[in-house]
């Protein structure tokens, strides 16, 4: 860390020296070539310079720059009166040397008066050179006199008087910023006192000054707390604004019978008796839009519900239909149970006290997957069921896993938007004939397929 200190330290001194040699003899100037346009360098060199307006260049080096300035305007003269082009070029370019060196002694100046320029940008965010352009002018003056004597190599001088530069450009800012935010009120209260105030509302003048007070304390202690000095300015000018309408009241009633000033009190008395009475009545009539409000809104969402349910059973019915139309009479039968579609998949079989699936009952599943698809998302319940052949263990387990070995194969090729699959067996507690014929069994035997769709109707908020 020494060493790199060391370093810098160095690099400073013979950059000093580089400008102390500089300073005895004029910039180095380096000629455009003969094809050069011109108004070209012009329009660069004038752009350059406006931007350096904004980096506070023409104070950090003055000399330099106002030369640079001076070659600038000789160059538009040159141009405006068509002289020839290689003097206008020669001008240009001396304004560009100037330019480039007054860079240069910015740079000197930014490290020897940094805190000076950081005081200066924040005096002119603060307002001060609007507010206070005499001083600010005065202040920057100063700034450039010191600025000069670095150009001058005159370092030593120039550091000197930092301190006290520094103090000006704060003291600018902090008024400033008391300008900013008590400006207003001090104008009011001094129109308040100018009005009588000191006899009239002498309580009032008292409060409204100690808040200005108070603020300008806490001002000149934190001066860059925006968000606490905010907080307090309108409180300040609420107080201003009151002492001033105090003032003008006490005047006013002075001048009037204490019979007249019955008479007002009345008045405005009755004044606020009627704007109670309007607020009264705004309410009761608010509070009765408010309950027609809830009943409308009570019909809509009942119609809405009663449509809803229309449209999801009519929605339903043709899916239903639809649902029929793929199956012929002898692979499946198709019902409505209430709003649960059933799918009777008596085309689908087993081999005798087996589970698995045949060629012939792929197809007829894969319509059930179709089926499946065209409702959406849907709860879908599969039920395995026998004939009374075998007792009732063995049909139990056989009615399950037929009930299985349908779910699993759907589930493995696409069941559409389907949340929940679930397998049941019933062996043969629900038969659909009679066990004791050979035609009845076989109508037991049989799987169903239970599709029950879910509606939008739980959406309804109630």
């Amino acid at each position: 860390m020494k060493l790199t200190k060391k370093v810098k330290s160095i690099s400073l001194l013979v950059f000093i020296a580089l400008c102390i040699t500089a300073c005895s003899r004029g910039p180095v100037i380096q000629d455009f070539s003969e094809d050069t346009n011109p108004n070209d360098e012009y329009v660069k060199l004038d752009k350059d310079l406006n931007e350096a307006y904004d980096n506070q260049i023409n104070i950090l080096s003055p000399y330099n720059f106002n030369r640079a300035e001076k070659s600038l305007r000789e160059a538009k003269k040159s141009l405006d009166k068509k002289e020839n082009a290689k003097t206008t070029l020669h001008l240009i370019a001396e304004g560009r040397a100037y330019f480039n060196r007054s860079v240069e002694f910015a740079k000197l100046s930014q490290v020897n008066l940094k805190e000076v320029i950081v005081a200066r940008q924040q005096a002119v965010i603060a307002g001060a050179r609007n507010l206070y352009s005499k001083d600010f002018r005065h202040a920057d003056e100063s700034f450039e006199d010191v600025t000069s004597e670095i150009e001058r190599s005159e370092i030593d001088n120039a550091i000197e008087k930092k301190n006290v530069l520094q103090r000006d450009y704060l003291d600018l800012e902090l008024r400033a910023i008391k300008q900013a935010n008590l400006g207003q009120a001090r104008a009011t209260i001094a129109q308040a006192i100018k009005e009588g105030a000191k006899e009239n509302a002498p309580k009032s003048l008292a409060l409204a000054e100690k808040n200005v007070q108070d603020l300008d304390t806490l001002i000149t202690t934190n001066r860059h707390d925006v968000y606490q000095i905010q907080a307090r300015v309108a409180e300040v000018q609420k107080s201003a604004d009151h002492v001033l309408k105090i003032t003008r009241i006490v005047k006013s009633e002075k001048k009037i019978s204490s019979e007249e000033v019955a008479l007002r009190m009345e008045s405005e008395q009755e004044k606020l008796d009627n704007k109670q009475a309007q607020l009264r009545d705004k309410d009761f009539q608010l509070t009765k839009k408010q309950k027609e409000l809830v009943q409308n809104q009570h019909t809509i969402r009942t119609l809405a519900a009663k449509n809803m349910n229309l449209e999801s059973e009519q929605e339903f019915n043709r899916r239903y239909e639809e649902a029929r139309r793929q199956f012929s009479a002898s692979e499946a039968d198709v019902y409505k149970q209430g709003k649960v579609l059933m799918i009777r998949l008596k085309g689908l079989e087993f081999p005798a006290s087996e589970a698995t699936l045949t060629s012939s009952g792929l197809e007829i599943l894969a319509k059930v997957q179709k089926v499946l698809k065209s409702f959406g998302k849907s709860s879908v319940t599969i039920e395995g069921h026998t004939d009374s052949v075998g007792g009732r263990s063995l049909n139990q387990k056989l009615s399950v896993d037929r009930a299985r070995a349908v779910r699993d194969y759907l589930l493995a090729n696409g069941a559409g938007e389907v949340t929940e699959v679930k397998a049941v067996g019933y062996d043969y507690q629900k038969p659909l004939a009679t066990n004791k014929t050979p035609v009845g069994r076989a109508k037991n035997r049989r799987v169903d397929v239970l599709i029950n769709p879910e509606t939008s109707e739980n959406d309804i908020v109630r």
